[in-house]
C-alpha cells in the first residue's frame, strides 16, 4: 500500500525585532531540499524542505486544535430551504449556497450540479448532535492549512502538476496532498518582526515510484494567521538522485 504522511521537523531558527518597516505579509525564500531514502521497505522515504521566512508582526502558525472559523475544515453546501445537501438527497431545491460558520452565505450554483462521489467535493460526517453518518456536499476551506506545496514533474519541455490525491486513488481522489500546517512560531505572541528558517518534512512510499529519475520542482507559499498569503517560490529543478542525502 502506498501512503503519504507529513511531519514538521523540530527546527525553527527564529529571531525577533521591532522593525516596523517590514510588511505584515509574510515573505519566503528557498533554502534547500534533500531526499532521504529509507534503509528498508518498512519505513518511508523523506523529502525535507527548508525555507526562509520573515513576517512583520509575527503571526505565523496554527495549532492542530484550531479548527474554528476561519480555520475550519470545510463549508457545507445548502439548498434554498437551508437543507444540507448530501450525495443521496432526493429533494434538493436549487439554487445551492456555500454556508460558512460565521453565517455568511454565497452562491455555489444555480442548479443541482452534484458529481459522483469524490473526496474533494464530499465528506462523510455527522450533522449537529446526530451520531448518524452521511455524505455531505462541501467546499473545502483553503484557509484550513498554512503551508501549500505543489509538485511539478518535467515532461519534455513542460512541467505537469502532480495531483497526489489521485496518484494512488485515481477514481475518488482520496489520497493526501502535501498542504498542511506548521505550528505557532511566535510563542510569546508578541506583535513583532519574526524571521527564521522553517524545516518541513514530507514522507511517502511513493516518491521514487512517482518521480523516478525525472526532473521535478516544487512551488511553495505560506499564510499567516490573518490569512495573508506570502509570495510563491519555486525550488530549483532537480532529480531525487541529485538531492539524495545519506
Amino acid at each position: 500500500m502506498n501512503k503519504i504522511f507529513l511531519y514538521l521537523l523540530p527546527l525553527f531558527i527564529i529571531s525577533c525585532s521591532d522593525d516596523n518597516t517590514v510588511s505584515e505579509q509574510p515573505v519566503i525564500s528557498f533554502e534547500n531540499i534533500i531526499f532521504k531514502k529509507s534503509e528498508n521497505n518498512l519505513t518511508q522515504d523523506s523529502l525535507i524542505l527548508t525555507i526562509n521566512f520573515i513576517d512583520g508582526n509575527g503571526d505565523l502558525g496554527l495549532s492542530n486544535e484550531e479548527n474554528n472559523y476561519p480555520y475550519h475544515q470545510y463549508n457545507p453546501i445548502i439548498d434554498e430551504n437551508f437543507n444540507w445537501v448530501t450525495i443521496g438527497s432526493n429533494d434538493v431545491s436549487p439554487p445551492l449556497y456555500i454556508y460558512e460558520p460565521n453565517g455568511s452565505i454565497t452562491l455555489f450554483s444555480d442548479t443541482d450540479i452534484r458529481s459522483p462521489f469524490n473526496c474533494n467535493e464530499y465528506i462523510i460526517d455527522t450533522i449537529n448532535s446526530s451520531n448518524q453518518l452521511d455524505t455531505f456536499l462541501i467546499q473545502k476551506n483553503v484557509d484550513n492549512k498554512n503551508i501549500y506545496i505543489e509538485f511539478y514533474k518535467k515532461n519534455n519541455d513542460d512541467f505537469e502538476l502532480i495531483d497526489w490525491t489521485r496518484v494512488f486513488d485515481e477514481d475518488y481522489g482520496c489520497g493526501i496532498d502535501f498542504n498542511s500546517r506548521f505550528p505557532p512560531l511566535n510563542i510569546g505572541n508578541a506583535n513583532q518582526v519574526l524571521q527564521g528558517k522553517l524545516r518541513y518534512g514530507m514522507v511517502s512510499y511513493g516518491f521514487e515510484n512517482v518521480l523516478g529519475n525525472n526532473i521535478f520542482k516544487l512551488k511553495i507559499f505560506i499564510k499567516d494567521r490573518a490569512l495573508n498569503s506570502s509570495n510563491i517560490i519555486e525550488s530549483p529543478e532537480v532529480t531525487l538522485q541529485e538531492i539524495i542525502s545519506n
